[in-house]
């Protein structure tokens, strides 16, 4: 069958010899051939042209970005401004700043959490998960601000150590900021060639083979705790002693203080429960006799390259008489098994730094069950908080037991509720609306419907010598609300009557109220707070209770 000329495929006309082709057909052929070349001619230089355009205008952008913010930040290094005679001991503080921004920065996003109940009923019980913490999102997302108590004093917040770029780089660090960009003139010192330090390796002892990892310290007391708990997945994957920075003050308190976590946590026992090697500052560096030092950190998770360190890294930095200089590794990562591996070639080196450890990506969240639930309190915390149960609650009766043949004194039962208020209000009125704010921000009433159900499975038969006492661990400090707990026989923990920073210091009131809320009886939190999960857990590892969670 003859196929139609309207849909015969184009192709070149076949020129048959002999004379049967006419002068006319070979031109006609001639121009089709002609007209078929010059439009394949014009699709393909416009092709090309399109081509030309679009890559042409993506390539300066890419060659901007990628690796330039690790190039930028491999020779950032950051100084401070001190007398001269500071290295004899006679260190100046510097000028404060009156004016400060919180970093908003510095906490996991709530937005997709795990942790928020989508059920908007009150359910009696919500089981903690295995997770320690939720997903970390996107660090330009909506986030809470840092998870601790703010039980202390604000103060002014002190002037910003800078940050200055070596000869060797190529551009502005994003590191990088000025004395005029943090509200502070320039003196002669920090202005001309800065001096430049020994080497943080030489305050350690060399004699033995011993060597050492260590991170700086980021946000609030809970977030350290869990970067110390990962940089100590860091340091086992590595077959490191890891230098454990201290507990430091954070945007937060501003106390510009620290404190060791063997005040509060039995890091002797715990290293017979792990085998885990770890070492504190305190013991190695003596802060009033050191000299000041430089201090080389590897880059993780971006801090150093895509963001800059945060208040309380460097006010750890200030603190401990240490220059920083901030060196890109071979990939900016996050997950633990990539950082583990591209810190191999500095296997040889006495001490390695890495800048954060707190956003590092552990498989399974496996750092609380591995180390976590092995940091018990010290013996002084507790007896702090037993003394207190001692003096406000009846003892218990002495109970013979026949199993080891002694007298026990049990404990006394109480049910303690974590309420977190004040700067956590305005981030979960800006992200959580109508029923599920009370995930986030629950009223008063909101704890006592819930802690009468408490009282009732506890208390089956009603007898008011069944009620428990409830302790409240709050930041909340409106009268009314103060009020309002009293109405309802509740005692919120006051630790300026109880003197717990006087005995316990700056960072004890917070660790007071994480034993509260780990040997309660009954302990009811704060799904968006991770301060409440840490005491779900121990709740759940150290006594198999389940957290009654809002």
């Amino acid at each position: 069958m003859a196929t139609s000329p309207k849909y015969r495929p184009v192709s070149i006309a076949r020129f048959p010899s002999g004379a049967q082709t006419s002068t006319s057909s070979r031109r006609y052929t001639h121009r089709r051939l002609i007209i078929l070349l010059a439009f394949a001619l014009l699709v393909s230089s416009g092709t090309m042209l399109v081509f030309h355009a679009v890559t042409g205008s993506l390539s300066p952008s890419l060659s901007r970005t990628g690796p330039g913010c690790r190039k930028d930040a491999e020779f950032s290094i950051i100084r401070w401004g001190t007398n001269k005679d500071s290295r004899n001991g006679n260190y100046r503080q510097d000028p404060e700043r009156i004016n400060y921004n919180n970093n908003n920065d510095d906490n996991l996003n709530g937005a997709g959490s795990p942790w928020i109940n989508n059920n908007d009923g009150h359910s009696n019980e919500h089981e903690r998960q295995r997770q320690a913490l939720p997903k970390l999102d996107n660090a330009h997302d909506n986030q809470p601000p840092q998870d601790e108590e703010q039980q202390q004093p604000i103060v002014n917040r002190p002037r910003e150590p800078l940050v200055q770029e070596n000869s060797n780089s190529n551009s502005n660090s994003a590191d990088e900021t000025t004395p005029e960009e943090d509200g502070v003139a320039a003196d002669e010192e920090t202005a001309g060639e800065v001096e430049e330090y020994p080497p943080f390796e030489d305050s350690l002892d060399r004699s033995d083979n011993t060597q050492y990892i260590t991170y700086l310290p980021y946000a609030g007391i809970t977030n350290q705790f869990y970067g110390m708990l990962r940089g100590m997945e860091v340091a086992k994957a590595l077959g490191r002693t890891l230098i454990i920075p201290p507990i430091t003050a954070s945007s937060h308190d501003k106390s510009k203080q620290n404190q060791p976590w063997s005040k509060f946590l039995d890091l002797d026992r715990f290293q017979e429960l792990t085998g885990a090697k770890v070492v504190e500052f305190h013991t190695l560096r003596d802060i009033e006799q050191a000299e000041f030092n430089q201090l080389q950190c590897r880059i993780t998770c971006g801090f150093g390259s895509k963001r800059t360190i945060d208040f309380t890294a460097k006010g750890f930095l200030k603190q401990w008489k240490l220059n920083v200089t901030l060196s890109a590794l071979s990939t900016d990562a996050t997950k633990i098994d990539t950082i583990t591996k591209v810190l191999a070639p500095h296997r040889r080196d006495k001490y390695i730094c890495i800048s954060n450890t707190y956003k590092i990506s552990v498989p399974d969240k496996s750092e609380w069950e591995r180390f976590g639930q092995h940091l018990h309190f010290t013996q002084e915390l507790e007896d702090f908080v037993q003394a207190y149960l001692d003096k406000n609650l009846e003892k218990p009766e002495a109970v013979y037991d026949p199993k080891t043949r002694t007298t026990i004194v049990p404990t006394q039962k109480y049910i303690a509720i974590h309420a977190r208020r004040g700067d956590f209000a305005q981030y979960c009125q800006d992200n959580f609306k109508g029923p599920k704010m009370i995930h986030c921000l629950p009223s008063t009433e909101d704890f006592a419907a819930r802690i009468d159900v408490i009282q009732a499975r506890l208390n089956p038969t009603g007898s008011l010598k069944g009620i428990l006492p409830v302790f409240v661990a709050t930041n909340e400090r409106r009268p009314e609300e103060l009020k309002k707990f009293a109405d309802l026989g509740w005692s919120y923990l006051d630790h300026d009557l109880m003197g717990t920073a006087d005995q316990l210091g700056v960072f004890g009131p917070m660790m007071v109220d994480q034993v509260f809320m780990a040997h309660a009886q009954a302990l009811v939190g704060i799904q968006m707070s991770t301060f409440s999960r840490v005491g779900a857990l121990r709740q759940r590892d150290w006594h198999n209770r389940k957290m009654e969670y809002l």
